[in-house]
């Protein structure tokens, strides 16, 4: 252990002298608690012809501690100014690619501790406040504590670590307090020490040995010797700890593509790391590094902006640390990080520079991937003329982006203040908004969906949006969310109803002109039955027969598109209503042969049919009625039956299958006559148009004569 033959001044008032070699720590809870000790501690080492380094890590930040120092310390720029004192972010040399390197701290101390005595300082004197590690990196960091122990122990350095106290737990706590010779601790405002009771007395023991060795000559030789063996085993340990710290150096920056490198200003020598090399495609056996070799290997275009950099530094201008492009050996180009810091001499001339180069190709490359999709994230919220936003599980708004003003009437910050969209959805429609979010919340990830419905505005206007939304899995063990898209559809909306409204209105016009043609038609066909009436050449009642027949069935037409057109514009009428209209007429055509006769019907209420399916059938009773009035009668009482009836719905296909039944209780058809084979025009044409609705016919002869149809119809 080194101890020197005398003691320094530590600062510290509760300490007192210390020896160099000393490592002690101080748990802190606030700014001014680091100032309590720092100030003295440096005032001390500047006063005693020490380099001092004070790397931070928590506040303070460099500024504040030179005006800290300022405060304190009288002449403190002149220390400043001649670099007995550096102040540096913990960043140069804790932290590579955020990861905690305490062997490149270590080394780097030995290497401030080398400069100092050569520059004509009697040793080191330093901070560090270390950044707090995770769980998992605890272990490693307590036996890197140790062997930063074991350096300190041996050299001309006293070193005081800090640790910020409301991060440590009860064990960590333990394990910093061993592993220091001092602790320094503040209770109920009072600063307190806690020595360590087995460094002190191993201190005590190396002591009373060098005093024995004075007292006692006979002994002091093989007892000098002892302690040069146990000094030379130390050193070789030290050594090996160092080198085994280089091969960790070197393993660390292979994993963070990081090398490092110096530069003899005065030489002109420029020593590259073995990741140096790598990065740039070369092999060390075959390139000697060099200032100008160097520059061959950057961007031609880059070459400028490096040069004025460094130039920049080697006044002292600026620091060194900037991103720039090279071209490597294989002819790839690739993006570095340079940093570096310059080294000047009593004279301010700088004589030595040295830092660090990164290969950030791979994450520059990402970061514009990043930067590129923020730009069209931006881009797509700014020009998105619609609401975009995430709900969590139970569809609390989570965010919330876009036109939310514009159409809403609501800011974002209300809207979010809401927590739930559905506040502003109409009170009719939320029946059908809360189904929505019952099918989403209990629907397998991922889910798609679309929905229209109204919101009542702040202003208390309505508005039609459309929704389209999404479930959304969760990873790593997170809940699932949801995330849609709003647009404002209300003027859309407004239009299809126009729309709407003026295509029922083009309906309803073609049904009144197509109705007039046949009721115009229907008039010419009986002026003509009357020319024929009044002929005495016409003996036969065959041809006012046809005329009236060919009547009836335009009129059947007729009347099914004076319903349509008094309906509500839609292309389907109420066909049990229509046929109750269609056989009054029928009765009142042939009313000389209807007298007596009693017309039953028994009709299912909201049966719609359209056109397709409506003439067709209209024409068929037209036919089967007519057919009943003029041949199924004698004198007696005579009755006809119309039925409509719904038999079964089908859900699956939404169709219904009725049965359409007209029977009277007259004479009957002959057993002989077939229904596909018979020469009236009438049934020849109830069985073509039966075909045509897809439907089927059964004739019944018991107690007179039955037709039933039956077909299916699509429910509107």
């Amino acid at each position: 252990m080194w101890m020197g033959t005398n003691t320094r001044s530590s600062g510290i008032y509760i300490i007192g002298d210390i020896h160099w070699g000393t490592h002690l720590c101080q748990f802190y809870q606030t700014k001014q608690d680091l100032m309590d000790m720092l100030v003295p501690y440096f005032k001390a080492g500047l006063e005693d012809n020490e380099f001092c380094l004070w790397i931070t890590s928590q506040p303070p930040y460099v500024e504040e501690a030179k005006e800290a120092l300022r405060n304190s310390v009288p002449g403190i720029d002149v220390y400043l100014e001649k670099g007995q004192i550096e102040i540096i972010p913990y960043a140069h040399w804790l932290l590579e690619e955020d990861i905690f390197d305490l062997e490149r701290l270590l080394n780097g101390w030995v290497e401030k501790l080398n400069e100092a005595l050569a520059n004509g300082y009697d040793g080191l004197r330093l901070t560090v406040n270390i950044p707090w590690l995770e769980n998992e990196n605890w272990n490693g960091f307590v036996k890197l504590e140790e062997k930063m122990d074991n350096v300190i122990e041996n050299c001309q350095i006293m070193a005081l670590c800090t640790y910020f106290l409301d991060r440590c737990s009860a064990i960590e706590i333990i394990d910093i307090v061993v592993n220091h010779r001092f602790s320094l601790i503040k209770r109920e405002g009072i600063w307190e020490q806690i020595e360590n009771p087995g460094r002190k007395k191993v201190e005590k023991s190396a002591i009373c040995a060098v005093q024995d060795t004075e007292v006692e000559s006979g002994e002091s030789y093989d007892h000098l010797e002892e302690l040069v063996k146990e000094r030379t085993l130390q050193l070789e340990k030290a050594y090996k700890q160092l080198k085994e710290s280089e091969i960790d150096l070197s393993e660390a920056q292979k994993m963070a593509h990081i090398g490092s490198w110096k530069w003899d200003i005065v030489t002109g020598e420029l020593y590259w790391s073995d990741e140096i090399y790598l990065i740039f495609g070369l092999n060390p056996q075959e390139f000697r590094a060099t200032y100008n070799a160097f520059f061959n290997y950057i961007h031609p275009n880059d070459r400028d902006f490096v040069d004025n950099a460094i130039k920049k530094a080697l006044k002292g201008e600026q620091p060194y640390d900037n991103d720039h492009r090279i071209i490597s050996a294989d002819g790839e180009e690739r993006i570095v990080h340079s940093h570096g810091e310059v080294i000047f001499d009593e004279k301010n001339t700088p004589i030595r520079m040295r830092g660090t180069l990164q290969d950030i190709t791979e994450r520059t490359k990402i970061e514009d991937s990043l930067i590129l999709s923020e730009e069209r994230y931006r881009s797509f919220i700014q020009n998105f003329t619609g609401i975009a936003f995430q709900q969590d599980k139970d569809f609390n708004l989570e965010f919330v982006k876009g036109n939310v003003e514009e159409i809403t009437g609501y800011s974002e910050e209300e809207l979010m203040s809401k927590k739930r969209w559905k506040k502003i959805v109409e009170k009719e429609d939320l029946p059908l908004f809360l189904k929505k979010e019952r099918e989403i919340k209990n629907a397998c990830s991922p889910y798609y969906g679309k929905l229209s419905y109204r919101i009542r505005c702040k202003d208390g206007k309505i508005k039609w949006v459309h929704e389209v939304y999404q479930k959304i899995p969760g990873k790593n063990g997170r809940s699932d969310n949801h995330q849609s898209t709003i647009t404002d559809v209300t003027e859309r909306i407004k239009a299809k109803e126009t729309l709407v409204k003026i295509e029922d209105a083009r309906k309803k016009e073609i049904h009144h002109r197509i109705k007039n043609n046949l009721q115009v038609i229907s008039s010419l066909l009986d002026l003509q039955a009357e020319k024929f009436i009044h002929r005495e050449a016409v003996t036969t009642p065959e041809i006012l027969e046809a005329f009236r027949e060919s009547q009836n069935r335009v009129i059947s037409m007729s009347l099914i598109h004076e319903e349509l057109y008094k309906g509500e514009g839609t292309d389907t009428l109420d066909f049990s209503e229509y046929l109750q209209k269609l056989a009054g007429n029928l009765l009142q055509t042939y009313s000389l042969r209807s007298k007596n006769v009693h017309l039953y019907m028994d009709l299912e209420e909201n049966a719609f049919f359209n056109m397709d399916t409506a003439v067709p059938l209209g024409i068929i009773v037209n036919e089967l009625v007519s057919n009943s009035l003029k041949h199924a009668f004698t004198e007696k009482e005579r009755d006809i039956r119309i039925r409509l009836c719904r038999e079964e719905l089908d859900h699956e296909i939404s169709k219904s299958f009725f049965s359409l039944t007209i029977s009277d209780n007259g004479k009957g058809i002959p057993e002989n006559i077939e229904l596909g084979r018979v020469e009236s025009l009438g049934l020849q044409l109830v069985s073509i148009l039966v075909d045509q609705v897809d439907g089927e016919i059964e004739l019944k002869r018991v107690r007179g004569t039955e037709f039933r149809i039956t077909f299916w119809v699509a429910e509107r």
